[in-house]
């Protein structure tokens, strides 16, 4: 649009030329084309030279992507910032997807490290010429996004066959809409289609009705549900940021043998080794950016009309308790109440299009979040300083430092350019790659 704007504008200073060409008839014949042609260069280098003298620095980080090692790529425009947001509860600060580093974190019974692939589906056009982060990994692929996840257990799990990992929601009031109901039940048709009917998922129990533990909504799968898995000795690890393609055991490799060999590692679970996991066979129904359910039929849906209200969880626990006693649903599968639950992480997830209230970020993440609801907080990794600050509060200090200096100098440089006429902007874009702008 820029410049097309530049060209009308040019074309605008050529008919000016050719009116008085005619009136004046003063141009000797063929002089007027030429007259127009310089009429144009004239008008687009004066603007570039006012800009040059005038306009002020160049924001910083313009026209660059990043690769997927997070260094910059070339780009004639930076992606939208994706809106995409999660923290690791308890909160070691706000994180976005396509981290250049795995992020990492330990608790009572593992150390891990996780990273959050994801296509930047709210920016159409990035999207589609795969300028972005990992984009050698997720481009003209059908999954929207990928989670990696590594675990080293300080505390073997004891009920191994009762391992879980899935996505768990807020407890509330249960959608009665028939548009809705058979829409999930379109989507749960599609899932099983992907990875089997071997999950558990309920609506949860409605506050306002359940007397004792509520049960959440959940999503829950056995660990062979995820896409690929890799076993290490600790040490020798995969990079979670690689291409992983040819290591460890994938679904698409075959489900029976894949099945067996992700059993054979559970039953067989160990402090002494780290557990690669990879999860992105249900991400084609749903997109994280724009917080909607998609993909089949064509249809759409905002995913809290699904889900209930954001943030989102994704989880991994051991469900504690006496199988043969526990308490079930209606359709006698076991309930999944999170006091019989152990956890081995667990991550808040949301977006920017649909936000959670910020009381209830708060109540979760506690001081990290600010008054725009954890946006100056998040980052995409990148650091100005050479010494990395200490501790996980010294790092989002440190993140919202830069953010809020890269938005002054990006209000600097709108002030000083704001005196300049449309055309001599649009022009100046125009010419920016040829006079170092």
């Amino acid at each position: 649009p820029d410049v097309g704007s530049t060209v009308v504008g040019g074309a605008a200073v050529a008919g000016v030329v050719w009116l008085l060409s005619r009136r004046y008839d003063g141009l000797p014949p063929g002089g007027t084309a030429g007259a127009c042609v310089a009429a144009v260069v004239i008008v687009a280098v004066a603007a570039q030279l006012i800009s040059v003298l005038f306009g002020g620095p160049r924001r910083r980080g313009s026209g660059r992507g990043l690769d997927s090692a997070g260094g910059e790529q070339d780009g004639d425009d930076p992606p939208e910032v994706d809106p995409l947001r999660w923290s690791l509860l308890p909160s070691n600060g706000l994180l976005r997807a396509n981290m250049p580093e795995a992020v990492a974190s330990e608790n009572n019974t593992a150390r891990l490290k996780l990273l959050v692939m994801h296509k930047p589906t709210h920016d159409a056009r990035t999207n589609a010429a795969g300028n972005y982060p990992y984009s050698w990994h997720l481009h003209n692929r059908k999954r929207l996004w990928e989670v990696r996840v590594q675990v080293h257990f300080k505390v073997v799990p004891v009920h191994r066959q009762s391992v879980y990992f899935g996505l768990e929601m807020l407890p509330g009031p249960q959608s009665s809409g028939y548009t809705t109901k058979r829409i999930q039940k379109m989507i749960l048709a599609g899932i099983q289609g992907t990875i089997g009917k071997e999950f558990y998922q309920t609506a949860g129990d409605d506050p306002e009705k359940t007397s004792g533990e509520v049960e959440p909504p959940c999503f829950a799968m056995p660990l062979w549900a995820v896409d690929a898995f890799h076993v290490a000795d600790p040490g020798s690890e995969p990079d979670l940021t690689s291409d992983m393609s040819k290591i460890g055991h994938r679904r698409t490799d075959g489900t029976k043998a894949y099945i067996e060999a992700m059993k054979d590692v559970i039953a067989n679970l160990s402090a002494d080794k780290v557990y690669t996991f990879c999860f992105w066979g249900v991400s084609q129904f749903v997109d994280a950016n724009l917080w909607m359910f998609q993909g089949l039929l064509g249809l759409k849906m905002d995913a809290n009309n699904l889900c209930g209200r954001p943030p989102i969880f994704v989880v991994a626990y051991e469900l504690l308790g006496d199988e043969a006693t526990a308490a079930r649903s209606s359709d006698g599968n076991r309930k999944h109440y999170n006091s019989q639950k152990n956890y081995f992480f667990k991550v808040a997830l949301w977006s920017k299009q649909k936000p959670p209230e910020k009381e209830a970020l708060r109540e979760l993440l506690g001081d990290v979040v600010d008054d725009e609801a954890g946006d100056d907080g998040a980052t995409n990794g990148a650091s100005d300083s050479a010494e990395a600050p200490r501790g996980p509060f010294g790092q989002v200090r440190a993140l919202m430092k830069r953010r809020r200096r890269s938005n002054q100098d990006s209000e600097e440089e709108s002030r000083r350019n704001k005196h300049l006429a449309p055309w001599v902007q649009n022009a100046q874009k125009l010419l920016k790659g040829c006079m170092g702008s």
